[in-house]
């Protein structure tokens, strides 16, 4: 690997293991050396401001992109191309997750991951509504919060799962191990 590996990671609306996300990022860049580009989408940086991740965030990654539109910043065409060598949603919102699902690609990491998959390069997503019933979960100041999965979410995920090109995360903690087994899988 002389060259560095490039990875692109979307953030959405959700607050829902928003801190594991970031941790299981900035390991990329500590254990692999993986230049890390954040896109956020216009609830994205809501939520990460809410959580106080704001500063974090931007002192662990130089590239930090906000939406400004499907398009913008313009990231879909190399995501496309292949100059990144994976594209990370994670954590996705239901909404996110159900435009995915349905091909519609009206945000900035929607529209990423559609033409991501056009180009080939791998998908990896992280739904926060994924596991049925009710979960608790950490809301901004920390403080515990109970959510309930809806059916129509729980679909949505199954329908992403089988979607070509697409693979659908069980929890953050699975990205290290992602970059790991491929890049070490190429140098065999």
């Amino acid at each position: 690997m002389s060259e560095k590996v490039k990875v692109a990671w979307g953030i959405t609306g959700a607050g829902d293991y928003l801190r594991e996300s970031l941790d299981a990022m900035r390991d990329l860049t500590r254990d692999f050396g993986v230049e890390v580009t954040v896109l956020l989408s216009t609830n994205g940086e809501l939520v990460v401001k809410w959580y106080d991740l704001w500063d974090d965030l931007n002192a662990s990654f130089d590239k930090v992109r906000s939406e400004k539109g499907p398009n913008l910043p313009f990231l879909a065409g190399p995501l496309q191309l292949g100059h990144y060598a994976f594209l990370f949603v994670s954590p996705a919102t239901g909404n996110t997750v159900a435009k995915i699902a349905y091909g519609i690609a009206d945000s900035l990491v929607t529209n990423c991951v559609a033409q991501t998959v056009k180009g080939g390069t791998p998908v990896f997503v992280y739904p926060v509504d994924q596991v049925a019933g009710s979960q608790e979960t950490e809301g901004p100041r920390g403080e515990r919060i109970t959510i309930s999965t809806r059916q129509i979410d729980l679909d949505n995920v199954e329908k992403l799962k089988a979607m070509p090109g697409v693979e659908v995360l069980g929890h953050p903690g699975q990205i290290s191990s992602v970059v790991k087994d491929t890049l070490f899988s190429e140098v065999s």
